[in-house]
């Protein structure tokens, strides 16, 4: 039987944690996973798969400071910043008996991924093995540039309500055409909710030297390479884990957790479960 999905908050130096925890109930269970979203989203991304690949280990879900229902810094944090806070989530929900102590698995979404490569290149005798969507990963005077036109493709709340506009227009370009226009309208809600700390994770993003830290990732790293925005850089980049594998996924757009679920955690089941993964 599946486990129920749960809900709670933990302390962190920004403030409140929210999470989402599926619990394995089996005997022996593998490393838990932690599993970190996207901007400007939430852990509810990974409600598709986390029951799913629960059936043998933990899985926890946890918004990005700023995002979802967790407490927001005073200003745009590093991407070393939330990989401190997320080690220290782990440790706390080892204490608090809800994950095994120990070594455990991370896997990131655009956003994620980097959070996730951050804290496979910082903690390599406890990272033991990451799952990446998609590779923001830019040349320095590319992340410079796209940090100068931030404002423009989002700007702050206004009585023009442009940002409105350019944001129902952004949702609609990334979304696959399968993707319901009401479940396009509640990402746009809770997007909106944020105000102007929206972009603020691009920002965190775009200061990362994401090239440079993939090269000193020494765990394996599954690179899972959906057909949206992120396709061309993650095509041209992959490479650079040095224990790193690809799997294209064409055809799918923003959505892939939700519209390829079975394959999804096919590939991570075999990354994550398999003789290979059961790493001393």
């Amino acid at each position: 039987m599946m486990p129920n999905i749960l809900r709670g908050y933990t302390a962190s130096r920004f403030g409140q944690l929210h999470y989402r925890v599926a619990a394995c109930e089996t005997p022996d269970p593998l490393p838990p996973l932690l599993c970190l979203h996207q901007t400007p989203s939430n852990s509810g991304d990974w409600l598709p798969v986390m029951e799913p690949l629960a059936a043998r280990r933990t899985v926890i879900a946890v918004d990005t400071p700023g995002y979802g229902m967790s407490d927001a810094p005073p200003e745009p944090a590093s991407i070393e910043d939330f990989a401190e806070i997320m080690a220290r989530f782990m440790a706390d929900m080892a204490g608090q008996g809800l994950i095994a102590p120990g070594r455990f698995d991370v896997m990131g979404f655009h956003t994620g991924s980097l959070i996730a490569t951050q804290l496979a290149r910082s903690l390599p005798d406890t990272v033991r093995r990451a799952v990446v969507f998609g590779l923001a990963a830019y040349p320095a005077e590319q992340r410079e540039a796209k940090l100068a036109n931030l404002l423009g493709a989002f700007p702050p709340p206004g009585p023009d309500l442009q940002h409105v506009e350019k944001l129902w227009a952004i949702i609609g370009h990334l979304s696959d055409p399968r993707i319901s226009y009401e479940e396009r309208h509640v990402s746009m809600a809770e997007c909106l909710r944020l105000g102007a700390r929206m972009p603020w994770g691009y920002i965190s993003v775009y200061r990362y030297d994401f090239l440079g830290a993939m090269a000193q990732v020494s765990q394996p790293v599954l690179v899972m390479n959906p057909q949206d925005d992120l396709w061309a850089p993650t095509l041209a980049n992959a490479h650079r884990f040095p224990d790193g594998r690809r799997v294209d996924i064409e055809g799918v757009s923003h959505g892939v957790l939700k519209l390829e679920t079975s394959r999804v955690v096919a590939e991570i089941d075999a990354f994550l479960n398999g003789p290979a993964a059961i790493d001393t």
